[in-house]
């Protein structure tokens, strides 16, 4: 317990809580010896609703964000303020902020959290009425709660940013260390389904994590390039997606283990078993990431694994035992150098942990590296182009208005006392899907149970006002802490937090407990019923565009691996960029696909072939980044006419699939003859193979002959998977009404 509370106290989250709730309670305190306590909670409120758009990342970014928060949370006050002597203008004038403040999140994520500012603002602005130059007053203190925790944020955002991409790299190092794991647990039959699903869903998060690190490494890196801490992450964050990248690009062909002879059953499990301690070890660094990687001592003992492993496969290569033999040799020593590779990059991650003099980062051209970085469109034409039923975040809004106006109706109807607690639920718990606000809603309703629980026991066994301004201070803190990592305890804390502020204000603390769980069921409940039954946006709706993005990004990758291969030279940023283009792409499949599982079953038809279109896209991406990767870390021979010939096969097919789902007519590579491609491609191998037998020492040869052998292997196969995701997409969409 205590080494988990050591742990959270250094994430970049707990000092976000901290820093909250010291600008926030300082706030309060300065007030009230200099000024009142009044001016104090209005200043404190500034704090809260601000600090809900601080996110890291572009400098610029992050100061404008808060600041157009502060000044959107200053007019939504003065609006409500002003319009709440007459109830039908109020209600009116709700309706239209609340729709015009969720818009803004159109323009992405940190929009989305000004969005949540400006809503925040909207509701406790029904907290209580002012009249005449009050509001403006309290308005005004509000600008001071902003402008007091932007100055805070900006006196230690070096520290917090610093502290921010730590923890990022920590959370992606864990992620793709159960990656690794999940890959060498799918070699055995009966955990393969579980573990290919994991995998996917590893893959989506492993995807926003890299996202957030370029966004802030490389910005960071290009404003201040020379700061060893910043340098450090930045090498860090290159191996840790090479590690990745490299175990995407090997994939391991499970049907070649499962009808292979024992012996090489036997080798493979003890290549496994190496490249599991060296997951392990990654896991372990990314445990001690704050400690500079002191948990080293696993590397001596996977070196002996892989020694062991090594002699394993050459006394297997010694001693043929079936036909099939030199096939899997070849894959025994296509294992053997994946695990190799692998080690050398898990000792370079372990001396950046442990170095304390890095000068050697690779370097970002700076006109290049924004490439590597999804830019955010701020163009006016978003507005109008999601002015329809067919944007999710339009109807998303029209919902929001509806349910946050009917909780209103509902407190004003049956006189629920602090009626606004309805909407504010409605605004923390509702999301564009039904997935998430669904699972909020349930964590949201058993951890306002339980912080109720708990403050009620407190209450009954103690009234000192001290006691509840510590509760208070630490209760907030670690909502804010956990809103990330656990809803439903945040939640809890939130309870808390809000019972004992009305415990130290007012007499009536255990009724205010029966009122905050009563608002939150309905809130909830409100905020489920409408993503079913107002404009519901399910999954089935957009994963065919989901599939087509899927599709093309593949095929750009494939076209990049293709003229890498003719051109071999160094990695230019168009390759690079068109990588990192398709594992957002099938990320965002993957995502998607893992949401539609979760829906109502009415909603999930055809949910297996789905499920094997995704299986295809993601193996087809495996194949080729396996490829790439190989003509990489080789020195290949010239590529032939039949290779292209081959790749432009893979993306005939890839086009026709696209042409199904969008119903055009791309056109195609004409003229590819397959079969010459494929005889030249075995008449060459088995050429090579009287060569080598003849020549058993010739390493040029032996190493020509394992790349006919890979690259004839990798075509067929991303080949073969181009068909069979034509014909899924065939069947798929012959099953699917109104496709």
């Amino acid at each position: 317990m205590l080494l988990k509370i050591a742990q959270i106290s250094k994430t970049y989250n707990f000092t976000k809580g901290l820093l909250i709730s010291s600008a926030a309670f300082s706030a309060v305190a300065l007030c009230y010896y200099l000024f009142d306590i009044a001016m104090g909670i209005s200043v404190a409120s500034g704090v809260l609703i601000i600090s809900a758009s601080d996110i890291p990342g572009n400098n610029k970014h992050h100061l404008y964000g808060m600041l157009t928060s502060t000044l959107l949370a200053m007019l939504n006050f003065c609006l409500i303020q002003y319009t709440a002597t007459n109830s039908y203008v109020l209600f009116v004038t709700t309706g239209v902020l609340v729709f015009l403040n969720a818009y803004i999140a159109i323009y992405g994520f940190r929009a989305s959290l000004i969005a949540f500012s400006g809503l925040l603002t909207i509701v406790i602005s029904y907290a209580r009425p002012y009249s005449g130059m009050e509001i403006l007053l309290h308005a005004f203190y509000i600008l001071l709660g902003g402008i007091w925790y932007i100055l805070l944020t900006l006196s230690f955002g070096g520290f917090r940013t610093r502290q921010y991409s730590e923890v990022l790299l920590n959370e992606c190092m864990e992620l793709t260390a159960k990656y690794l794991k999940s890959r060498i647990a799918a070699i055995e039959p009966k955990n393969r389904s579980a573990s290919l699903r994991e995998q996917l869903n590893l893959q989506n998060d492993i995807n926003e994590k890299h996202e957030s690190l370029r966004e802030i490494l490389l910005h960071q890196r290009q404003r201040s390039g020379g700061m060893y801490s910043k340098r450090r992450q930045l090498l860090l964050f290159i191996e840790v997606i090479d590690i990745h990248e490299f175990a995407i690009a090997n994939p391991f062909r499970y049907k070649n283990y499962d009808s292979g002879s024992e012996p090489f059953k036997a080798v493979t499990t003890q290549i496994a078993a190496a490249m599991g301690a060296i997951a392990d070890t990654l896991l372990d660094m990314a445990n001690n990431i704050f400690e500079k990687g002191e948990a080293t001592s696993a590397l001596p003992a996977i070196e002996q694994l892989i020694r062991e492993a090594m002699t394993a496969a050459k006394t297997f290569e010694n001693t043929p035992t079936s036909q099939q033999h030199h096939n899997e040799v070849l894959q025994l020593k296509h294992l053997l150098e994946y695990v190799q590779v692998q080690y050398k990059k898990i000792k370079v991650v372990r001396a950046i942990l442990r170095s304390t003099n890095i000068k050697n980062v690779r370097e970002i051209n700076e006109r290049d590296h924004l490439k590597f970085i999804t830019a955010q469109d701020y163009s006016p034409k978003l507005l109008r182009e999601n002015l329809s039923l067919e944007s999710p975040i339009f109807k998303h809004c029209l919902r929001l208005v509806m349910t946050v106006l009917s909780g209103y109706l509902i407190g004003i109807y049956f006189e629920i006392q602090n009626a606004y607690w309805i909407m504010l639920t409605i605004i923390v718990i509702m999301r564009p899907g039904y997935v998430l606000t669904k699972d909020r809603s349930k964590q949201r309703i058993l951890g306002t149970l339980i912080g109720g629980a708990v403050a009620m026991g407190i209450i009954l066994l103690t009234s000192h006002m001290v006691l509840y301004m510590i509760i208070t201070f630490i209760a907030l803190t670690l909502s804010i802490t956990m809103v990330q990592q656990n809803y439903k305890v945040s939640a809890a804390f939130v309870t808390l937090t809000i019972v004992f502020i009305y415990a130290m204000i007012a007499p009536n603390a255990l009724e205010i407990i029966e009122y905050r769980i009563t608002d939150t069921i309905i809130g909830a409940a409100l905020a489920s019923l409408a993503n079913i039954f107002l404009w519901p946006s399910w999954e089935k709706e957009s994963i065919k565009t989901l599939i087509q993005e899927a599709i093309v990004a593949n095929k750009n990758y494939l076209e990049e691996v293709r003229l890498f291969y003719h051109n071999k030279l160094e990695l230019n940023t168009s390759y690079k960029v068109s990588r990192k283009q398709t594992f957002i792409a099938m990320g965002n499949l993957h995502a998607g696909f893992q949401r539609m599982t979760q829906e109502p079953k009415k909603q999930r038809k055809n949910l297996d072939r789905i499920y094997k279109i995704v299986v295809t896209l993601n193996s087809l991406l495996s194949a080729t980044a396996s490829l790439g990767t190989y003509t990489q870390i080789h020195k290949t021979t010239d590529a032939s006419k039949y290779f292209d010939t081959y790749s432009f096969a893979i993306q005939n097919e890839l086009l026709h699939c696209l042409n199904l789902l969008s119903k055009q007519n791309n056109s195609v590579y004409a003229a590819l003859d397959l079969e010459e491609a494929k005889t030249y491609l075995h008449d060459t191998f088995e050429r090579l193979l009287l060569v080598a037998a003849s020549e058993d020492k010739n390493a040029e040869v032996q190493e020509q002959l394992k790349e006919v052998r890979i690259i004839t292997q990798q075509l067929e196969w991303q080949h073969s998977l181009a068909v069979n995701l034509h014909s899924e997409i065939k069947k798929y969409l012959d099953l699917t009404p109104n496709h």
